[in-house]
């Protein structure tokens, strides 16, 4: 009976996780809301003529299938975390009470939990560009027409790593749920935001909030970006640790060299083919690896070219 009742939970809370992924949120309404004004204000720009290239019309199709296919992985997702979601629970490491926010007023919690989550994505992103974990973020990069919808081109295997990563960075902080459902929707809005293709640069408030000119350079395929401007929202943290840099605007082609640009399947496959030619390589070591590539995650130059048949990506 205890194996079925568990059985039963864990299917319940998968369903709970489907439900809760984009239909019944807040933040999937705020998120439609947002796309519809993002396509308004380009249809206005137009002349509002449906006239958008058919690379860009590609780009939002995977992006859009990203979308949705990650809601069919999340029970992966959910298997892959939920696990040391309670092996931390379990060993009862100290940690903040949610109690102690509650005399801490709504607008200055949500941007401090703003603040923590950002300097942890920070960190995360940095990892992220290491040889190893490429592979999987290398899918994000791969969009060689950022728009809006680029927020939501993620590899599965990228949503279960941040997943664990936040449970190890940002559980014991233990902010109240309110303040961090607040502050996901605002991540969601401007994460959406900076992949706009446009060349706005914040001026004076530039080095305050992240804007697209920003990410567009971190997403740009030219040397002297690689690894740069890894903060989401916040630039301090890229000024910070030396990996900051707009030269003004970005009219460098976008993409990751290598990476199949709009094939979701491929994408989706990508990371396991890449691992797999690496793992080769280990136990091979006669043969020549093509592209180099540092293992230490402090070293900004992380972007790196994959040929066919190379064993690491570029970012």
């Amino acid at each position: 009976m205890d194996v079925l009742y568990d059985f039963a939970q864990r299917v319940q809370e998968l369903l709970l996780l489907l439900v809760n992924k984009r239909v019944e949120s807040l933040s999937f309404a705020v998120t439609v809301a947002f796309l519809f004004v993002v396509v308004m204000v380009d249809l206005h720009r137009r002349g509002y003529r449906f006239n958008w290239p058919r690379r860009l019309l590609k780009s939002v199709s995977a992006n859009m299938a990203f979308w949705w296919g990650n809601l069919l992985f999340a029970p992966a997702v959910f298997l892959l975390t939920h696990p040391v979601k309670q092996f931390y629970d379990s060993i009862g490491l100290p940690s903040i009470s949610e109690s102690f926010w509650q005399s801490i007023p709504a607008w200055m919690l949500v941007p401090l939990a703003m603040i923590c989550y950002d300097f942890a994505n920070y960190w995360n992103h940095r990892l992220m560009h290491h040889r190893w974990i490429w592979p999987i973020h290398a899918i994000h990069h791969s969009d060689p027409d950022i728009n809006a919808l680029t927020a939501y081109r993620v590899h599965f295997l990228e949503s279960a790593f941040m997943a664990l990563s936040f449970i190890l960075l940002l559980s014991w902080l233990g902010f109240p749920t309110g303040s961090m459902g607040i502050g996901a929707i605002l991540l969601t809005l401007h994460n959406m935001y900076v992949h706009i293709n446009v060349d706005w640069d914040h001026g004076p408030f530039k080095y305050v909030i992240a804007s697209p000119r920003m990410h567009q350079w971190h997403h740009a395929d030219f040397p002297e970006a690689y690894g740069k401007n890894l903060a989401n929202i916040f630039p301090i943290f890229d000024l910070a640790f030396g990996t900051y840099y707009v030269p003004g605007p970005c009219h460098e082609p976008l993409g990751a060299k290598g990476v199949p640009e709009n094939d979701v399947v491929k994408l989706i496959l990508y990371p396991f083919a890449v691992w797999s030619k690496m793992v080769l390589n280990l136990v091979r070591p006669s043969r020549k690896v093509r592209a180099s590539a540092p293992d230490d995650p402090a070293k900004p130059e992380t972007h790196r070219t994959v040929e066919p048949d190379a064993s690491t990506a570029a970012s």
